[in-house]
């Protein structure tokens, strides 16, 4: 990767990001910035042998891990649990098809549950869409949530808008709203995102769990059902 397209990663322009730290910053929301790692993955670059989503390499060029509110963000330096390794070891105990096909960037912190990008249904212009990934022993899958990174920052920003609001949240600390389950009417409205759902190219992805394939039945409904 020359220093040219170093560059065009760093101004690649990520709304979506900008809009999630300031929904942080502003309902005091966790939120912690790393500085970027100077060998992070660069777009176009291989990772396990796929290529590495160009928004995804525009955020590292930004920050390296970051806590977005209830989303941790792999570190892409050299530690033992970042990016490349942390993917590594969940392709090594893992057989479900989803760990293999995608490129894990995140985890909702403290649990099972892990965002990724599908490079093999990136778009022509090179977004990556993302999913949701569910690594629990008992069920294992990925449901499509994002047409690319950044549109699920711009995802996870509307849910912490929600999610501030929400009784149980502001009288407990835990939400009655969840990600992404609750957030349908804004992923159904993802057209990218809704082309390739239509195609079915993220069926793959299901492992024949129940619970994926009535996510993209419910995408699927008309707007009546599930509005």
């Amino acid at each position: 990767m020359n220093q040219g397209e170093t560059a065009m990663s760093k101004n690649v322009s990520l709304p979506g990001l900008d809009r999630l730290i300031s929904i942080c910053r502003q309902h005091s929301l966790p939120l912690e910035l790393s500085s970027p790692f100077v060998a992070a993955p660069q777009q176009g670059e291989k990772v396990l042998e796929e290529p590495f989503d160009p928004q995804l390499a525009a955020v590292y060029q930004r920050v390296g891990a970051a806590v977005l509110g209830p989303i941790s963000l792999l570190e892409p330096g050299p530690r033992r649990m970042d990016l490349i390794s942390w993917n590594q070891q969940l392709r090594e105990n893992a057989t479900a098809v989803h760990f293999n096909a995608c490129h894990v960037f995140g985890q909702e912190a403290g649990f099972s549950l892990y965002f990724g990008t599908v490079p093999r249904l990136a778009v022509p212009s090179g977004p990556q869409p993302v999913v949701y990934i569910v690594g629990k022993d008992v069920q294992q899958y990925a449901a499509p949530i994002a047409s690319s990174v950044d549109r699920f920052f711009d995802l996870c920003s509307r849910y912490l808008e929600l999610m501030v609001v929400d009784t149980d949240y502001i009288e407990s600390g835990v939400p009655m709203v969840t990600f992404p389950w609750d957030m349908l009417q804004f992923i159904s409205g993802d057209e990218p995102l809704m082309e390739q759902v239509r195609a079915g190219r993220f069926d793959f992805l299901t492992n024949g769990c129940h619970d994926a394939c009535e996510w993209l039945k419910e995408l699927l409904s008309p707007p009546s059902i599930h509005s």
